[in-house]
C-alpha cells in the first residue's frame, strides 16, 4: 500500500504554492502548544484530495511531515508490519500503537504508552489460539479460557487452579517451622507481639494466594483502578451496551460474540476506541505526572494515499464513528491524502466541499460539527474534513518554518529529572542535616526532627554525654550497657532487681509510670529530679549516687500514686517524674536549667525540682536561676553553706559548716598540731570542696595547717605523696579530706606511698566519704591498718532502721518490695532515702495546696483553670511543711529562716572506721536524725 515513511525531498516547493501556504498555516494553527486547552478543542481528520488529476497531494503530506519533524511535533507515519495477515486497516492501527513508531518526542514527555490497545490485542491473540486449538481438538478450549491463562500472574496458576506437587510440601514445612517458632517464643515474647506477627504472616499468605489466581486480583484491579486498562474495560459505556455486569461478564460477551470470527468491524471499532482512549489518557492534565500539561501539542498521524483497498478509508471511517459515538474530543490530528482517482471512496463519508480558502473550509467544518454528528443528518463521517488541493505553480519564496514546539518550562519542575535532583539534594542535605541533628541531640526522629529537651555535649574529658530532661523515652546512656545501682555495667533487663537495676531500667520504669499518670484522668503535678546520671568514660562510679537518688525519687512517686504495696498512700494528686541529667561533675547545669525553664513555661504542672546534690559552681548558678524563676528546689544532699539563704531553696542535708563542727568530736577535745587539709582546686564559686576545707580549718583550728589543692583523680596521689615525703621530720597528726568520693583511693595511695601511713594517722572527711565503701571487695577501698577514718554522713543506716523501722517505714517497705533492696550496702550512703524524702516533700506540699484550694471537691461551677496546682501555690505550702515518719526522720521546713549555714536541724552522724582482723568496723560517734530527732544510745553531734 502507498502509506510509507517520508524519506524527504530536496526542496519544499509544494508548500510554496498558495494552497501549500494556506495548508501550512492551518497545520501550524492546529498544532500550537496549548497545554491548558488541548483537550477542549476538536481536531479533524484532514484529507488532502487532488482537485484535478496530477496534483501531488502525497508530497504535501510528506512536506508537512518534514515540517512536523523539524518543529518537534509528535507524529507517526504508520507502516504495517511485513507479511501481516490481518485486514489492512487493522494493520495500520497496530502500526500506530507501536511505541517506537512515534517521532518528534524530544521536547515532549517521553514515549506514548498504549495499555488499552495491548489489552484488545490480547483478546485477539486469545481468540486466535482458541481457533487453532479447537481446529486440532474440537471443543478443547474457548477464547475466555485462553485469555485467563495468559492473564495469570504466576506461570503455574493455570485453570483449573493447581499448584505444583512441591507446593503442598512447602506449605506443610512452613507450617511446621512457624509452629515450632511460636512454641519456642511463647515464653519469651509477649502475646500481643506474637499475635501481631502471626497476623502479618497470615496477611502475607493471603496476599500470595491472591496473586496466584486471576479471579481474585483482576476484579480488584478493575474496580480499584490500579490497572487503567482493566478499569477502562470494566466501566466503558462502549462495552456496557453488550450487557453483563463486571469484568468477567463483559469479557465473556466480547470474546464469545459471533461477529468476532466473522467480521472485523467490531474488532476495528474496539481497537480504534482503545487507541483513541490511550491518546486521551496520555494527555490527561490531572494525572500524577501532569503529563497533559507536559504534552501541549496534539500528536499527528500522517497517512499518504488512502484508498478503499489499503484500509485508509476504513480507518478514517472508524475514527469518525468512535468520536461521534463517544462524543469525546481526542487530541489527535490526522493528515491524509487521496489521489484524484480515489475521491469517490470518500463520498460516502463526507460530501466534497466547494473550492475556497482552506481556513474558511475549516471554520465551516468546525461550525457544523455540532449538528453533523446527529443521526438525522445522515453524515457518515462528520469528523472528516476534505480539503481540495488545486494544481498550482510554486513561487520563488520558500515557505516559513514552524516554530519549535516545546513543553512549558515550568513543567520541568515536576519531572523525573527534578525528582532525581530533589532526591539527590534530599539525600545529601538530609544526610547532612540528620548528621548535624544526630551530633547535637540524643534522639533524632524521622525525618528531620529531634528531641530538643536533651542534647549531646562534650565534657571536660572529651566524652560525649547526653544531658537535659528525659522526655519521650530518651535514654541518657548511649551504649548498650548501663550503670547499675551496685556500680557494675550490664545490659538493662526487666527482670533486674536490687543492685542489678541499671539507670536504663529505672528510666524505663519512670517512663511507664509517667505514661500511666498522663493517660489517667486524675490531676497531677510534675517533679523533675536533677543529678549526675552520666560521667566521662571510665568514671561511671561517680554516677552511682545519682542513680540511687533517682531510685529514691521513683519510690516516692509510687508511694504517692498507688495503693498496691505497703507504704503506698495513693494521693488524689498524682506525681509525674522527669529525670534530668547534668553530666560529669554537674558541668551542664546551665543547659539543664534552660531546658527545665522551657518545659515549665509550656507545662503548668511543673511545681519544683529535686536533686542538684553535687555542689559545684555550675550547679550553684543553675539553682539560683531556678530560684529566681520561682521554682521550688528541694535538695537531698547538697551541703552548701550559701544555698540555704535562697528563698525557694530547701535542703535536707546538713551544711558544710555543720559537718566541720561535728568533726570536733573526732579530736576528743585535744588540740591539733600539724594538719594536712586536702581539697580540690576552687572554681569561680564557693564549691563543696573549697567551702568544706575552709569550714574545717576554722572549726578544727590546727596549729600548723597545710592546705593542699589538687585538680582531680589524676594528680591527687602524686601531690599527697610529695606532701608526706616533705613532712617526715614533722609528721602530720591529722588529714582532713574535703574532696570527692572518687578521689579517695588516690588520697590513701598517696598517704601510703609517701610514708604518712607508716604511723598512726587520723583521716577526717565529709559526707563524700560516706559514699565510699571500705574493704577488700569489688568497688571497695582498702584501708591501711594504721589509719583511723572519721566521716560525717547525713544518714547512718543503722540509725535509720533502729527499732524495726525497716519493717514499718514506707521507704524501706517499698525499696524491699518494689526494687528488691533490703537494708545493706545499697542504702548505706543514705542518698536514696534522702531523695525519697525530698520528692515526698514536694508531693505533700502540692497535695496540701490541692486540698487548700478545695480541688478535691467536684464542682460543676468551678471556674476554668482553678484545678491547676502551680509552682507558686507549692512555694506557699513548703514553709509550713512538717511530715513525720520520713525515711531520714522528720521532714520539717517550719524552722527554716533561709540564713547562712542553714537551720542546723538536719540529720548528721559522725562515724569512726577502724580495721580489726582485716575488716572495717563502723562505729557511730554522735548523731541525730532529720528534724533534730535523737538517736537512742547516741549523743547528738555539736
Amino acid at each position: 500500500m502507498p502509506v510509507q515513511a517520508h524519506a524527504g525531498s530536496q526542496d519544499r516547493r509544494v508548500l510554496s504554492t498558495p494552497a501549500g501556504r494556506q495548508l501550512l498555516g492551518l497545520f501550524d494553527a492546529r498544532t500550537q502548544a496549548r497545554p491548558w486547552r488541548l483537550g477542549s478543542q476538536p481536531f479533524p481528520l484532514l484529507v488532502l484530495e487532488a482537485a484535478e488529476p496530477g496534483v501531488p497531494v502525497d508530497d504535501y503530506v510528506g512536506e508537512l511531515e518534514r515540517a512536523a519533524a523539524e518543529a518537534g511535533i509528535p507524529h507517526t507515519v504508520p507502516v504495517p508490519a511485513p507479511g501481516a495477515d490481518t485486514a489492512p486497516e487493522v494493520a495500520l492501527l497496530d502500526a500506530m500503537t507501536d511505541e517506537g513508531a512515534w517521532n518528534g518526542l524530544r521536547h515532549g514527555f517521553g514515549r506514548f504508552r498504549f495499555p488499552r490497545s495491548d489489552l484488545v490485542r490480547s483478546f485477539e491473540k486469545a481468540s486466535e489460539r482458541a481457533r487453532e486449538k479447537n481446529a486440532a481438538h474440537p471443543g478443547s478450549t474457548t477464547p475466555m479460557d485462553e485469555w485467563k491463562d495468559t492473564a495469570a500472574l504466576l506461570s503455574w496458576s493455570r485453570r483449573p487452579f493447581r499448584a505444583p506437587v512441591w507446593w503442598s510440601t512447602v506449605i506443610l514445612l512452613v507450617a511446621a517451622i512457624l509452629g515450632g517458632v511460636a512454641q519456642a517464643l511463647a515464653d519469651k515474647i509477649r502475646i500481643g507481639t506474637l499475635l501481631l506477627t502471626s497476623l502479618a504472616l497470615l496477611v502475607a499468605v493471603i496476599l500470595a494466594a491472591g496473586l496466584t489466581t486471576r479471579t481474585i486480583w483482576l476484579p480488584i484491579l478493575s474496580r480499584a483502578g490500579v490497572g487503567t486498562r482493566y478499569r477502562w474495560f470494566a466501566t466503558s459505556s462502549f462495552f456496557a451496551v453488550l450487557g453483563g455486569h463486571g469484568f468477567d461478564d463483559r469479557l465473556r460477551r466480547v470474546l464469545d460474540r459471533p461477529q468476532w470470527a466473522d467480521t472485523a468491524e467490531f474488532g476495528l471499532q474496539m481497537k480504534t476506541l482503545a487507541f483513541l482512549e490511550d491518546l486521551r489518557a496520555a494527555h490527561r492534565k490531572l494525572s500524577p505526572t501532569l503529563r497533559g500539561l507536559k504534552r501541549p501539542v496534539p500528536p499527528v498521524v500522517f497517512l499518504r494515499g488512502v484508498t478503499a483497498d489499503n484500509g485508509g478509508v476504513e480507518l478514517l471511517s472508524a475514527m469518525s464513528d468512535i468520536r461521534s459515538r463517544r462524543s469525546e474530543l481526542h487530541p489527535l490530528l490526522v493528515v491524509a491524502s487521496a489521489g484524484h482517482e480515489h475521491r469517490a471512496a470518500l463520498d460516502g463519508l463526507a460530501v466534497a466541499p466547494p473550492p475556497g480558502p482552506l481556513q474558511d473550509l475549516y471554520d465551516a467544518w468546525e461550525a457544523s460539527l455540532g449538528t453533523a454528528q446527529a443521526p438525522s443528518q445522515q453524515v457518515a463521517g462528520p469528523w472528516l474534513l476534505r480539503l481540495p488541493i488545486p494544481a498550482e505553480a510554486p513561487d520563488s519564496l520558500a515557505p516559513s518554518r514552524l516554530s519549535p514546539r516545546r513543553r512549558p518550562g515550568w513543567t520541568w519542575l515536576w519531572s523525573w529529572w527534578s525528582l532525581l535532583l530533589v532526591l539527590a539534594v534530599t539525600a545529601v542535605g538530609g544526610s547532612y542535616l540528620h548528621g548535624r541533628l544526630s551530633s547535637a541531640h540524643c534522639s533524632v526522629r524521622f525525618p528531620f526532627s529531634a528531641n530538643v529537651d536533651t542534647r549531646l555535649e562534650d565534657d571536660g574529658a572529651g566524652s560525649r554525654e547526653c544531658v537535659g530532661v528525659s522526655t519521650e523515652g530518651v535514654r541518657f546512656e548511649r551504649e548498650r550497657q548501663s550503670t547499675g545501682l551496685d556500680g557494675d555495667r550490664r545490659a538493662p533487663d526487666r527482670r533486674h532487681t536490687a543492685g542489678d537495676l541499671t539507670l536504663a531500667d529505672l528510666q524505663r520504669m519512670v517512663d511507664e509510670e509517667d505514661a500511666s499518670v498522663v493517660r489517667g484522668h486524675a490531676p497531677y503535678v510534675t517533679v523533675l529530679y536533677v543529678g549526675m546520671l552520666t560521667t566521662a568514660d571510665g568514671q561511671e562510679q561517680s554516677a552511682v549516687s545519682s542513680i540511687r537518688e533517682l531510685a529514691g525519687a521513683y519510690l516516692a512517686q509510687l508511694a504517692n500514686n498507688h495503693t498496691d504495696q505497703p507504704g503506698e498512700v495513693g494521693m488524689p494528686l498524682k506525681v509525674r517524674l522527669l529525670a534530668v541529667n547534668a553530666g560529669q561533675n554537674m558541668a551542664f547545669s546551665g543547659l539543664v536549667a534552660d531546658r527545665i525553664l522551657a518545659i515549665a513555661r509550656r507545662d503548668p504542672t511543673v511545681v519544683g525540682v529535686v536533686g542538684m546534690g553535687r555542689n559545684t559552681s555550675a550547679s550553684q548558678a543553675a539553682i539560683r536561676r531556678l530560684n529566681d524563676a520561682g521554682l521550688a528546689i528541694v535538695d537531698p544532699v547538697n551541703s552548701s553553706d550559701q544555698l540555704p539563704m535562697l528563698a525557694h531553696y530547701y535542703g535536707l542535708a546538713a551544711t558544710d559548716h555543720d559537718e566541720a563542727v561535728a568533726a570536733l568530736r573526732a579530736l576528743g577535745g585535744h588540740p591539733v598540731g600539724r594538719a594536712l587539709i586536702v581539697s580540690r582546686s576552687p572554681g569561680p564559686a564557693q564549691e563543696y570542696s573549697s567551702e568544706l576545707a575552709a569550714d574545717a580549718q576554722e572549726a578544727l583550728r590546727p596549729r600548723q595547717p597545710d592546705p593542699l589543692t589538687y585538680d582531680g583523680t589524676d594528680d591527687i596521689a602524686g601531690k599527697v605523696k610529695t606532701a608526706c615525703e616533705n613532712s617526715l621530720g614533722h609528721p602530720y597528726e591529722l588529714v582532713y579530706f574535703a574532696g570527692r568520693a572518687e578521689d579517695l583511693p588516690g588520697l590513701i595511695n598517696g598517704l601510703s606511698s609517701g610514708g604518712c601511713a607508716d604511723r598512726p594517722l587520723t583521716l577526717i572527711g565529709g559526707d563524700e566519704v560516706a559514699r565510699a565503701s571500705f574493704g577488700s571487695g569489688r568497688h571497695q577501698i582498702l584501708l591501711p591498718r594504721t589509719l583511723t577514718v572519721y566521716y560525717t554522713t547525713f544518714n547512718h543506716l543503722p540509725n535509720l532502721v533502729a527499732g524495726g523501722r525497716d519493717r514499718t517505714n514506707a521507704f524501706f517497705l517499698l525499696s524491699r518490695n518494689v526494687l528488691g533492696i533490703a537494708p545493706g550496702p545499697l542504702l548505706a550512703d543514705g542518698q536514696m532515702a534522702l531523695t525519697y524524702d525530698s520528692t515526698s516533700a514536694l508531693a505533700q506540699a502540692a497535695q496540701k495546696a490541692f486540698n487548700t484550694l478545695g480541688l478535691t471537691v467536684r464542682d460543676r461551677e468551678r471556674t476554668a483553670g482553678s484545678s491547676v496546682v502551680t509552682s507558686g501555690s507549692v512555694l506557699l505550702e513548703l514553709p509550713l511543711l512538717r511530715a513525720n515518719e520520713g525515711a531520714s526522720g522528720t521532714i520539717d521546713f517550719t524552722g527554716d529562716q533561709h540564713t547562712l549555714n542553714g537551720s542546723g536541724h538536719r540529720g548528721l552522724t559522725l562515724v569512726k572506721v577502724t580495721i580489726k582482723r582485716g575488716q572495717p568496723v563502723y562505729q557511730p560517734v554522735c548523731g541525730r536524725l532529720n528534724g533534730d530527732l535523737p538517736v537512742r544510745g547516741l549523743p547528738a553531734c555539736p
